[in-house]
């Protein structure tokens, strides 16, 4: 979530980055500097795990998930295995460092991809608390960054990076605060402001495991704070360098 900078961009990618965006001020160039760092971070390794979405409403997503850079982007692949209303409910993500992103959703009950749409991208993600939205990787240059302060962050010494759209009527958050760890290049954490500049998500990566020397969040939670409640993903069985055939990442693999 793109963080998911999206959250749940770097969970595919290895790690989780949220949206980002901010106002104007001397330090905007460092701001913008750490982001890129963090951004460039990302490992290009192929990476395939599974994955278990729940709520506080009670509710359990099993998925698959598959990352792979290929030709010059990065694609990401997922399934749902469970429940049974939802198995077979496919995603494939092409996330470009520049020019558009693409997303495609294949539904079993219509039996045909279909390009996501940007106001379905405002919609949650299997009914959690994260937005297809937060699924990819934000445009650098389509924010402005500034630097809000100082936090310790589950245990870490963070900076925190504020980060306003520069188009804002494109853009789903009216801004949004990332706590980094500037030694791990990690975000910790990220806050997420409705147009309206009322706090409306907060995103935590729970816990950090190094995995084949790549920092991973295997648990991180998104809090609605608007309405409440709460999602949580939890990354299990990751694999880096896994062996993944180019074919999974085309569109006609959706609707196999």
């Amino acid at each position: 979530m793109k963080t998911w900078g999206k959250g749940l961009y770097r969970a595919l990618a290895c790690g989780a980055l949220l949206a980002i965006a901010s106002s104007a001020s001397a330090d905007d160039g460092d701001a913008h500097a750490l982001v890129k760092q963090v951004m460039d971070a990302v490992p290009k390794t192929a990476l395939s795990a599974k994955a278990r979405l729940t709520s506080d409403r009670g509710w359990v997503r099993d998925m698959e998930m598959r990352r792979k850079h290929v030709n010059d982007l990065d694609a990401i692949y997922m399934e749902v295995t469970s429940p049974m209303d939802l198995k077979d409910t496919r995603f494939l993500l092409f996330d470009r460092v520049e020019g558009k992103d693409e997303q495609f959703i294949y539904v079993p009950q219509m039996k045909r991809a279909v390009q996501v749409s940007v106001e379905t991208r405002k919609q949650p993600f299997l009914g959690s608390d994260f937005y297809v939205y937060d699924m990819v990787r934000p445009e650098l240059d389509a924010y402005t960054y500034s630097f809000a302060g100082e936090e310790d962050v589950l245990g870490r010494h963070c900076k925190l990076v504020q980060s306003v759209p520069k188009n804002p009527t494109n853009d789903l958050y009216g801004k949004t605060i990332l706590a980094v760890d500037p030694k791990d290049l990690l975000i910790l954490r990220t806050q997420f402001f409705d147009p309206q500049g009322k706090l409306l998500k907060v995103w935590t990566a729970e816990k950090i495991e190094q995995i084949d020397g790549n920092w991973t969040p295997v648990m991180q939670k998104m809090v609605n704070v608007q309405d409440n409640h709460w999602s949580q993903l939890e990354m299990i069985e990751v694999k880096y360098n896994a062996q993944l055939p180019d074919e999974t990442f085309n569109k006609s693999y959706l609707i196999r």
